[in-house]
């Protein structure tokens, strides 16, 4: 985060007053005191912020994006205040006008808040961050007592989070990513497409289209860092609806509470059984869906789209559940045991494409056309994305076109 926070409240000021002069009156700050805020925010930006007119000042191009971006930062934190005022009321305790709740704090103190809540732990905090640690105790102290309600707690020796601090903490981080997403747009007003975009990959539905997408666009943007993140949909969901990532890319699942996220369909994967080329079951031309199911399987967890999708087929057609003897979400844990061993599982066959052109691994044709899950983009609202996280989605769906184009049920 390039900004520094504690100016922006000025800043906010500043635009709705249309003087430095009236927003210190409103602020009850000097105008030297103002004037110095804007100042700061200008060298972090780069660009000038405001243009003097008959009217008073108003904000440059530069200046109307900060300034949306910084009063959605607001929105966020006054969510955050609203949260813990239903908290202080029923536990009989008063909030206070904590500094945080306007971001009036500096990026250290906010640096050491969003380290301790991730680390837990003071020393590794101050390992982290280069400082002492009794800086950070100081920091962490003064963070606790400001609201008035503790955000930290003490359990067997352990530092956790409280309810009102995982509050507090989730609506900052969706703060702090506004701020970024600030600096982001500002570079691109002079044709500089950086940062960074960070992005979370489902199992098996990321790999179809995310290597292309991200190769085609850092072949336009090569300034532009993206990483991916692994994990469950749940992890990922939650990582996303926080700011701690700009969109999940996989097979697509019901967002659960996180209902302002938004999911977009790319095309239809369908989803075959497969199995080493050797396997009884390929060798057999009378093979049916019902001898399979007597053969031991690899497949993802319980809820996952392609374990559902087989399960509402067997259910629809009152068969059991396949005898799942490994489950597994990761595509070469999977090919490994396929190849190694008699097991078989149901996946998109585009996943192990390589080794069934090989034949190495086949497709038993067993569902042809039955089973299939969706793969696309969920995302925040378009508004709240950076605009390196709308470039790459542009490439996802101009890449799951091409997909959709070519692909359908397998025969």
């Amino acid at each position: 985060m390039n900004l520094h926070p504690k100016h922006l409240k000025t800043f906010v000021a500043v635009c709705h007053e249309g003087s430095m002069k009236r927003a210190g009156e409103s602020l009850r700050r000097s105008r030297s005191a103002v004037s110095y805020s804007i100042e700061e925010l200008e060298r972090d930006v780069g660009g000038r912020l405001f243009e003097r007119h008959e009217r008073g000042m108003l904000p440059t191009e530069i200046g109307t994006v900060l300034l949306r971006r910084v009063e959605g930062a607001f929105a966020e934190m006054g969510r955050a205040r609203q949260m813990l005022e239903d908290m202080a009321d029923v536990q009989g305790v008063k909030l206070l006008n904590a500094p945080i709740f306007a971001l009036s704090v500096g990026k250290r103190r906010l640096e050491v808040l969003l380290a301790f809540a991730d680390l837990m732990h003071m020393g590794a905090v101050a390992a982290r961050l280069g400082i002492s640690q009794p800086a950070v105790s100081l920091a962490v102290r003064d963070l606790d007592v400001s609201t008035g309600l503790p955000l930290f707690q003490r359990s067997d020796g352990a530092m956790r989070l409280t309810a009102a601090g995982a509050a507090l903490l989730l609506h900052l981080k969706r703060a702090l990513a506004e701020l970024r997403h600030a600096s982001a747009e500002i570079a691109m007003l002079s044709g500089k497409i950086e940062g960074k975009v960070t992005v979370g990959a489902l199992p098996f539905g990321g790999a179809l289209i995310l290597p292309m997408s991200i190769a085609r666009l850092q072949s336009k943007h090569p300034n532009l860092n993206i990483a991916t993140v692994e994990g469950s949909f749940e992890t990922l969901a939650a990582g996303l609806w926080c700011g701690d990532i700009d969109l999940v890319v996989g097979a697509l699942q019901p967002v659960g509470q996180y209902t302002t996220l938004v999911s977009e369909k790319l095309f239809d994967d369908w989803i075959a059984i497969i199995a080493r080329s050797g396997h009884p079951l390929a060798q057999d031309p009378n093979a049916s869906l019902s001898d399979a199911l007597q053969a031991r399987w690899v497949l993802p967890g319980e809820g996952t789209p392609t374990r559902s999708a087989l399960t509402a087929l067997l259910d629809a057609h009152r068969l059991p559940h396949p005898r799942v003897t490994v489950e597994t979400s990761d595509p070469a844990t999977i090919r490994g045991l396929l190849l190694e061993s008699d097991l078989i599982t149901a996946a998109a066959q585009r996943i192990f494409h390589h080794d069934i052109q090989t034949g190495a691994l086949t497709r038993l044709p067993l569902v042809s056309g039955a089973v299939h899950r969706s793969i696309g983009i969920i995302r925040r609202a378009p508004e709240r994305s950076s605009p390196g996280a709308r470039l790459l989605m542009d490439e996802l769906r101009a890449v799951g076109r091409a997909h959709a184009e070519w692909s359908g049920p397998p025969r």
